[in-house]
């Protein structure tokens, strides 16, 4: 399209070139459900990120909250959801991991509800993504990150991997140094940020 004599192009025009590219590189999970927590649609990537240990999973065509107590806090939230998106905070039992609902009811909408997911956990991992390659982690640095955005500690780190709790917060401080943040919560939030998008 060529630039018109203004130099500005039609709000429209940018609307649909950023949701076009969006649509493409925006891995959160998007779905449709009826108020039964039936899926009637959903991306790519949904069935693939809602699953365990999430405690917001798609299974068997459903929707499903894993918690037994928020169940049925989460099915009359679909059922108030209106025109303008609202926000649900989903926890699993254990705390450690969560979801952030978006959800809101298209006019004309009799029960059917759109809700954007973004999961506590990174939508990919370290390498999928390319962190590991912009910061030319090695092998070890690169599990250890990946563990460690999946919000496990040093101790369950050192577990998981079969190697000592120092050997983890000797990569962790390498790979502070190499993403250049000085705490761990930096670090997080650069690595979901970077694996999100």
């Amino acid at each position: 399209m060529a630039s018109p004599a203004n130099g500005r192009l039609p709000a429209a025009v940018c609307r649909a070139e950023f949701g076009s590219v969006l649509d493409e590189f925006d891995h959160r999970p998007k779905l449709v459900v009826d108020h039964d927590q039936t899926v009637l649609w959903c991306c790519d990537d949904a069935a693939r990120i809602l699953e365990d240990p999430m405690p917001l999973c798609v299974r068997k065509g459903r929707l499903v909250v894993s918690d037994d107590e928020l169940r049925a806090e989460f099915v009359e939230f679909l059922h108030g959801v209106g025109p303008q998106m609202e926000r649900k905070l989903i926890r699993g039992k254990a705390e450690r991991h969560w979801a952030v609902v978006r959800a809101w009811k298209p006019a004309g909408w009799e029960r059917a509800v759109c809700i954007l997911c973004s999961p506590s956990l990174p939508l990919r991992d370290v390498v999928d993504s390319g962190l590991a390659r912009e910061l030319k982690l090695t092998r070890a640095e690169t599990r250890v990150l990946k563990e460690f955005a999946e919000l496990n500690s040093p101790k369950q780190i050192a577990r998981t991997l079969d190697v000592s709790l120092s050997t983890v917060r000797s990569h962790l401080k390498t790979i502070h140094a190499k993403a250049a943040v000085s705490s761990s919560a930096q670090l997080l939030r650069l690595a979901h940020t970077f694996c999100s998008a």
